[in-house]
């Protein structure tokens, strides 16, 4: 008798061989279906949820599966793939973590025709991967290396332009390396790929060329069956196709591409594949030669689906980035279209769709258990839960989860934007999008009620020599000489002035004049009130502070906020209200330890604020005398200890007097408030404040590049947006490095025109920004007199003194 019907081990016995099965199928791109494989998989893995040897080979057969059919052009997906070898490989992951990188760098260099950096990177990993551990997923990738480097020398040539002779020879090179005995067919899939690839690069117009490129490229597509990596090659059919009909002028292959396409397109299958956007970007590009231009901005629409959920599904935000970046050019682009089209509800969307994506991620994958829950999905909450960082399949998996049968990934209809509008009381939102001259920028209004329009605007173009970037070279000597441990000098200060004060009047003429003149005033006298989203560069100017000829700043006929995208308004719109307490958390100067200079007005303005306003508020950091406070120096435990404070009863208002840094290296970017012995991230905040448990009503950050955002300007990703992304239903930052002295006064009445006065925290700070600007201001009764002696000492007019902070939220 078969003792596999009555040996209990043998269900665990038969599981461990068909994982090894899969793993030996995977690595030598044998496996028929690989979703299925995966599939399969994750059965077992439910089956032997107890079995920690049988986990670790699930884990393992998972990260081969995931290696075989990673598109080596998704260089982020590769990354998430082998995020977790450290897990499967143990002490040996070391050198692969560190090689993995470099080869994909290698692949991502030979795909765009840069052979020297291909050659020279190939060359040294292939002296790295002696030292591996031997394993499928390690002979997979020396094997793909391999490959890479022999390319490499088939297609090298010391000859800058080499003549019709010698890229013949080198094609007819890369052709024998895919009739290699050996070669798998993916293998094969990718040297015709990379010869057609070069056909294209240099071959120009020639049609005999470009026919025996896309014979080559129609073989690869064959080749590669069902491989993820199917969908790119299709990509370049129908680029050679499209070519081709530049040639000829035949429309029959343009039809012929864009019928490629949408194969891609199905094949594909939706926003979870890496190559999404590409395919439906083009596709949209191919039908509007077509003259099919509403179905091109719908393809497109749907193409920036893909960027929402492969920003959601990277592990951080630098690994984000790039794709990000993509976004925000790619939503420009459509929206540029859509408006050419006279869509401007389409351009709204478009843009929308491409905008704040980090952001949006770190919101949506912030805490997803409940959600998880709800949908049935309880193992996968415990999973997710369970994981410091959770791995990269278990990511995608949730977001599948999260985007099921949800409009998650799109932007909000005008609809959903004009109903967060009203409940805002909010007139408008406007885009305000800046070009590059000789193009001209524009802005996209979106009205509380009524349809959207837009305005060209000539002067809102950034550039060499133009008003915003001599401004933001002010502020970078300025950032410059704080980051250098000692007082801005007087230098800086006085070329910041200047540069802010012609900026100034630059920004009524390119852009708020106009808007205010076509878009405001219902003669009802009643201020209006707007909310801004600057793209660009854009969101370092200080908008409130724009300047009519005759002296009048917006800030006076307007009421402005800004939001980091129109989803993340719509979600301050919906979230309940939060009462302001007597209580709450002030921190005012805490000893960094850090050589940065002393906050010493700060301190003076954190404990008037405390004793006149929040009494009962947890104050810690430095009295103004300089010593510190008996609750506490303020260090980053401090303060994650009231973040986690359960109930209200500590207060909802918190106030940070403190110095904020950040770094924009791309491996590393990072914004942070500098506290007592340590720093306190933005990506912590987010996973430390929960509004559920300890409700926040407003966060004032008054302290140098809290609105600065990390990771380039569009994103808008920075410690104040951080805030209102973990709960915080209102954010006050700051967009450069504010005076010490002139900081207190504005933020003094902030703060007594929020309590004494009963404002909501975007009409407190517009009430504080206007007494400021009112030479007959006279100091409310309760301004402690050293405030009162700093008000003798400055002058509150200057843009300085009060344009530098932007409200967020309700």
């Amino acid at each position: 008798m078969d003792g596999s019907t009555t040996d209990p081990n043998w269900p665990r016995a038969r599981a461990a061989a068909r994982m090894m099965e899969v793993q030996t199928a995977a690595s030598n791109q044998e496996l028929a279906d690989p979703r299925a494989a995966l599939a399969e998989v994750e059965q077992l893995a439910v089956q032997f949820a107890d079995d920690s040897q049988i986990q670790a080979l699930v884990e393992s057969t998972r990260l081969v599966i995931k290696l075989s059919i990673a598109p080596v052009t998704d260089v982020g997906g590769m990354l998430r793939v082998l995020e977790n070898l450290s897990e499967v490989a143990g002490e040996q992951a070391g050198p692969m973590m560190e090689v993995a990188p470099q080869y994909l760098d290698a692949v991502q260099a030979h795909l765009r025709g840069d052979t020297a950096a291909a050659r020279a990177l190939t060359s040294d990993l292939l002296k790295r991967s002696e030292d591996l551990p031997d394993s499928p997923i390690v002979r997979k990738l020396i094997s793909d290396i391999t490959l890479v480097s022999e390319l490499m020398r088939s297609m090298d040539d010391d000859a800058p332009d080499p003549d019709v002779d010698v890229r013949e020879r080198r094609l007819d090179a890369v052709r024998e390396l895919a009739n290699r005995p050996d070669a798998t067919g993916i293998e094969r899939a990718m040297c015709l790929f990379t010869a057609a690839c070069n056909v294209l690069a240099h071959g120009g117009l020639d049609r005999g060329q470009i026919d025996r490129a896309i014979a080559d490229l129609r073989e690869a597509v064959t080749l590669s069956g069902n491989h993820q990596q199917n969908v790119f090659y299709l990509v370049g059919l129908a680029t050679a196709v499209y070519r081709r009909s530049e040639v000829t002028g035949s429309l029959s292959d343009v039809d012929e591409a864009i019928a490629v396409l949408e194969q891609a397109r199905e094949l594909a299958g939706g926003p979870s594949h890496p190559h999404w956007s590409l395919v439906n970007d083009m596709l949209s590009q191919y039908l509007r030669r077509r003259g099919e231009g509403s179905s091109s901005n719908l393809i497109a629409m749907d193409g920036l689906r893909g960027y929402a959920w492969q920003v959601m599904s990277q592990p951080n935000p630098g690994a984000a980035r790039s794709t990000a970046e993509d976004a925000a050019r790619d939503a420009k682009e459509s929206a540029t279209r859509c408006l050419i089209d006279g869509d401007t509800e389409g351009a709204l969307r478009a843009l929308d769709a491409g905008r704040g994506l980090l952001l949006f991620a770190a919101t949506e994958l912030r805490d997803p258990y409940t959600r998880l829950t709800d949908a049935g999905e309880d193992v996968l909450a415990e999973r997710w839960r369970s994981e410091e960082q959770p791995s990269a399949w278990i990511r995608d998996d949730v977001i599948e989860v999260l985007t099921r049968d949800t409009d998650l990934l799109d932007p909000p209809t005008l609809e959903e934007i004009q109903d967060a509008l009203g409940g805002l009381a909010v007139d408008a939102l406007v885009y305000l999008v800046p070009a590059e001259p000789p193009l001209t920028g524009w802005a996209v209004i979106a009205p509380a009620e009524g349809q959207p329009w837009f305005l060209t605007l000539p002067d809102l173009t950034i550039g060499e020599k133009t008003e915003i970037e001599r401004y933001l070279a002010a502020v970078a000597a300025t950032d410059r000489a704080l980051r250098s441990s000692r007082e801005v000098g007087q230098a800086e200060t006085a070329d910041f002035a200047e540069r802010l004060d012609a900026l100034c009047g630059w920004a009524w003429k390119a852009a708020m004049g106009p808007i205010v003149e076509s878009a405001l005033g219902d003669g009802s006298g009643r201020v209006p009130r707007l909310v801004l989203i600057p793209m660009g560069d854009l969101a370092r100017v200080p908008w409130q502070a724009a300047r009519r000829p005759d002296g009048t700043y917006l800030t006076e006929l307007v009421a402005l906020s800004q939001a980091a995208s129109a989803r993340m308004l719509c979600a301050s719109a919906a979230a309940e209200r939060i009462p302001h307490t007597a209580t709450g958390l002030m921190v005012a100067d805490p000893p960094t330890g850090e050589p940065v200079p002393d906050l010493l007005s700060a301190r003076v303005e954190a404990y008037a604020i405390h004793r006149t306003f929040y009494p009962g508020a947890t104050y810690l950091g430095r009295r103004p005398d300089g010593t510190v406070s008996g609750s506490g120096a303020g260090t980053p435990d401090q303060v994650r200890a009231w973040l986690r404070a359960a109930g209200s009863h500590a207060g909802t208002t918190i106030h940070f007097a403190t110095h904020g840094d950040r770094k924009t290296d791309p491996g590393k970017a990072s914004s942070h408030l500098l506290l007592a012995g340590g720093n306190l991230t933005a990506e912590e905040l987010i996973g430390v404040l929960d509004v559920e448990r300890h409700p926040v009503s407003l966060v004032v950050l008054a302290g140098c590049h809290t609105g600065q955002s990390i990771h380039g300007y569009d994103e808008a990703y920075s410690l104040g947006t951080l805030f209102l992304a973990a709960g915080a239903r209102s954010v006050l930052s700051t967009q450069w490095s504010i005076p010490d002295r002139d900081t207190s006064l504005l933020m003094y009445m902030f703060h007594h025109f929020l309590i004494t006065k009963s404002c909501l925290p975007w009409d407190a700070l517009r009430q504080a920004q206007l007494w400021m600007l009112d030479d007959g201001r006279t100091p409310p009764p309760d301004m402690p007199a050293p405030l009162r002696r700093l008000l003798a000492d400055t002058d509150p007019t200057r843009i300085t003194s009060w344009a530098g902070f932007v409200h967020s939220g309700q």
